[in-house]
């Protein structure tokens, strides 16, 4: 059937158009609703992540701090959050902008932690390293090699990222060595030779190589000798 007389009036037309209007804006903002909501799981998502990055940063900050490794980090980590908070006390729902924001000051902190972290680590790591008097592993005898495994893992995870466990790998490990090396008596002429190795042969005086033939045949046995 054709349409009625009213249909094709200009009243009637006037009301089909601000219909047509009404939905077209309707479903206008239903997209943006739906972009809106999409930006902000997509922001929620990010801060999630940069929350976790954060936690793990001062997890090991804290380890650090109980090893005597760094000093009680001086970052102010509870103002974003605080001010996270008041927003959506006062205002409500964050924006997508805002919650964005909020993980970028998340995620310079970690940053900020990380650097700070891995500073102090491997400079305090090396130090604890040359405090160990090494050149008395040849003396050693049966625990020599499993002291020298420990000694190359520590020397690998002093020049990594720190992490919690590593940190608690390298001081135990730090203890049974020093612990294993502390054993053995202090020999002065010995320690001395042993610490110039490796060494070319015409550094050792004649003293030292009779030293090592005459009294300390099991070391002397431990000493390779190589053409250049």
């Amino acid at each position: 059937m054709g349409q009625s007389m009213s249909e094709t009036q200009p009243g009637g037309l006037l009301v089909r158009a601000k219909r047509l209007t009404s939905l077209a804006r309707q479903a206008r903002e239903g997209a943006e609703a739906v972009q809106d909501h999409t930006r902000t799981e997509t922001a929620l998502a990010k801060l999630d992540s940069s929350l976790r990055e954060l936690e793990t940063a001062v997890r090991l900050q804290s380890k650090l701090v109980e090893k005597g490794v760094a000093a009680q980090t001086e970052f102010d980590l509870t103002k974003a959050p605080e001010e996270l908070k008041k927003h959506i006390v006062t205002v409500g729902r964050p924006s997508p902008q805002l919650l964005q924001a909020r993980a970028n000051d998340a995620g310079k902190a970690v940053r900020a932690l990380s650097d700070a972290a891995s500073s102090a680590w491997s400079s305090w790591a090396q130090s604890q390293l040359d405090e160990l008097p090494v050149d008395r592993l040849a003396r050693l005898g049966f625990e020599r090699k499993g002291v020298e495994l420990r000694l190359e893992s520590m020397r690998r995870i002093a020049t990594a990222p720190p992490t919690p466990d590593s940190v608690d790998a390298f001081t135990s490990s730090f203890d049974t060595v020093a612990s294993r090396l502390a054993k053995v008596e202090p020999e002065g002429p010995l320690d001395a030779l042993l610490a110039k190795l490796p060494c070319h042969l015409d550094e050792l005086t004649d003293d030292e190589l009779r030293m090592l033939r005459d009294d300390h045949a099991d070391i002397a046995a431990q000493i390779v000798l190589r053409v250049e």
